[in-house]
């Protein structure tokens, strides 16, 4: 299996949404992370056939992201997916089979046997509207593997759930990751941290680094900072490192930075985990944390 983004490029009006972006992918799960409106969307909405690219190339095993071969293997899950409140999990999952050409019989067994993946067998018979947003996550993923798809692309799928709701939802990711493609994006670090086997940041339209966590995390190393120093001292400090902790504590204030060089006398070199790698990156965003 080989999935294909080829130089694609997406510009609105003045702004380059996605700027040249190439990848070159086979089974396993990819995490996109990024800030809001670093091209994430954008990315996926051309991946899934939504919007069309202005420049470049998409395909899946040779098959172009506009045919009928592509479309047949691919299963999408939209940031802001709609769902019919009134319907029941089962007649929802079975209206979109017949949209997808599924014939009766068939997409009543597959509707089964994906409201039993997502956990969500017991309430096949209940009415949306009375879900919980992980229920609703979950029941999005089973709609998006209808047709046993070889590419499997989420969008923020674990925006709004609580913790307990999105340890559920990357552990089910995870188990569906044989023999298919899944590609998620997200600005939660820990979403694609602890699931994802390789590791992609964008940041302006652009891919600025990829790979497994252990070799992404290498990027950093040397460069994460703990210091304790008094509060004129955190202020000018954080105007020239990342931030990615602070915490006021007796007799000053406790930082956790990344940057170049030592920032103080004091301050001690700590191992790097992907959070600090983020905020690295994205500075801007690291500061308006304070």
């Amino acid at each position: 299996m080989e999935f294909i983004i080829d130089r694609v490029t997406k510009q609105f009006k003045n702004k380059i949404a996605v700027d040249r972006v190439s990848l070159k992918m086979s089974s396993g799960i990819y995490g996109l992370l990024g800030a809001n409106g670093a091209g994430k969307t954008t990315l996926l909405r051309m991946m899934a056939g939504v919007i069309g690219m202005d420049t470049g190339e998409i395909s899946l095993d040779g098959d172009a992201v506009s045919s009928e071969n592509y479309r047949a293997n691919l299963g999408y899950l939209p940031q802001d997916f709609g769902y019919y409140p009134n319907f029941t999990a089962q007649e929802f999952l079975m209206y979109l089979a017949a949209l997808k050409g599924m014939q009766k019989a068939q997409a009543k067994v597959k509707a089964a046997q994906l409201l039993e993946l997502v956990h969500l067998n017991d309430v096949a018979k209940k009415k949306i509207k009375t879900f919980s947003g992980g229920m609703k996550q979950r029941l999005g993923i089973a709609q998006a593997l209808l047709n046993n798809p070889k590419l499997l692309i989420l969008d923020e799928p674990t925006a709004g759930l609580d913790p307990k709701e999105r340890v559920v939802f990357r552990n089910m990711i995870s188990r569906l990751k044989k023999d298919r493609i899944i590609f998620l994006s997200t600005h939660i670090v820990s979403d694609v941290e602890y699931i994802a086997d390789e590791i992609l940041v964008m940041k302006d339209g652009k891919i600025i680094h990829s790979g497994s966590l252990e070799e992404i995390i290498k990027v950093i190393k040397g460069k994460v900072w703990e210091c304790k120093v008094e509060r004129q001292e955190a202020e000018k400090l954080m105007g020239t490192y990342a931030l990615i902790n602070i915490r006021e504590e007796k007799g000053g204030v406790f930082l956790r930075l990344a940057g170049e060089g030592k920032p103080c006398e004091d301050a001690k070199e700590v191992d790097a985990v992907l959070e600090d790698l983020y905020l690295y990156y994205f500075n801007e965003e690291g500061r308006k944390m304070i």
